[in-house]
Formats: structure tokens, sequence, C-alpha cells
């Protein structure tokens, strides 16, 4: 076999490893999501088993926690398609797909505006280490969003106001800290994330 067939043969196996990851990050995401529809379930929707589907919530809010240096790639693409969806919505006067929710114009217009915030912020959390208050701030995004599904109380505003203002701090303390001169390990002023680098402090000027 030939140097180059050996360089296409190896292109074309790391394509399937690839595609095989993808994948399997689809099906592991449908599984988290399933999980928390479960939860909701036991938990909200009667008959009501509350011990359950707290646990379920729990065991959720851990997975979120713990794998979101995996999955936050994927979260300027999916605030992006909720943005969009929310921008329907100003028009249609309901939820994309579901016409027995009705939303107000005032209602859709502040959630495509704070979504399109988050959108806009997220970028920032997809080229660097993840520090605890981002994963807590995803936590809570999340738990918003799951806030409105299951009480109708809170409107529109509210879950996406505080969600958002969640991301918000996180973005703000990571550009905090980067002014003050802290750097993760893996992580370079200036630098693409990833970059070999031990954790430093630049000095002050």
């Amino acid at each position: 076999m030939s140097l180059a067939e050996k360089r296409y043969t190896q292109e074309a196996m790391t394509q399937v490893r690839n595609g095989f990851r993808t994948a399997g990050a689809w099906l592991l995401g449908l599984a988290w999501l399933g999980l928390v529809i479960a939860g909701l379930g036991e938990a909200f929707a009667p008959p009501t088993r509350p011990a359950v589907g707290w646990v379920l919530l729990a065991i959720d809010a851990f997975i979120l926690v713990i794998t979101a240096n995996r999955w936050v790639k994927a979260l300027p693409g999916i605030l992006g398609i909720a943005t969009l969806n929310a921008l329907v919505s100003v028009f249609s006067g309901h939820a994309t797909n579901l016409s027995s929710v009705r939303i107000s114009r005032f209602e859709a217009i502040v959630a495509t505006l704070l979504l399109g915030i988050s959108t806009g912020l997220s970028p920032s959390f997809t080229s660097r280490k993840l520090r605890i208050l981002d994963r807590v701030a995803f936590l809570i995004y999340a738990s918003c969003i799951l806030w409105g599904a299951v009480d109708h109380r809170v409107t529109l505003p509210v879950q996406m106001g505080v969600a958002t203002f969640c991301l918000l701090l996180a973005w703000l303390y990571d550009r905090f800290q980067r002014r003050r001169g802290w750097v993760l390990p893996g992580h370079h002023v200036g630098a693409h994330a990833g970059s070999p680098v031990g954790s430093i402090r630049r000095p002050r000027i």
C-alpha cells in the first residue's frame, strides 16, 4: 500500500470515528432529555411521585454539570435555534409547532431579545475551560427553561430574564478575571483555547 493510500485510509477511519462519536453524543443527549422528561413527569404530572421525580432530576443536573465541557460547543447552535423560534412566535402568537400555547407579542419580543443576548454570549464559553460558575450558570439556565414548562404562572420574560442574567454573570466574571491577569491552565491570554500553557498571572503594569 502506497503512502497516499495509507493517508487516505487513515483519514477515512478518522471520519468514521468522528461520525460515531457525533452519533453517540446525540444519542446520549436524547437519553438525557428523556430522563429530564421522566423526572418532570414523576415530580409534577399526576399521579405524582415527587421522590422519584426529584431523584431523576438531580441525576440530570449532575450529568449536565460534569459533562458541560463536552456539550458546550453545541450551545451557540442550540441558543441560535431557540432565538429563531422565539422570533417566529412574535408573528405567529404561539409557541413554535404548538399552537395551543399562546404567547403575547410583548413576551415573544422580550424572549427573542434575551435569547439573542444569550446566543451572543455563548461562543465565549466554547473557547475556554469552564469554571464552576459557568457550570452553575448552565444549570440555572436549563432549570429556568424547565421552570416555565411546569409552572405556567411564571411568565416567559421572567424565566428568560433570570436565565440570561446568570449567563451574563458568568461571562462578566470571566472578563473580570482576564482583566486581573488570571489565566486558567491550558489557556493563554490572546491565544486559542487548548494552548499548552500553565496557569499564570500576568504582572500588573
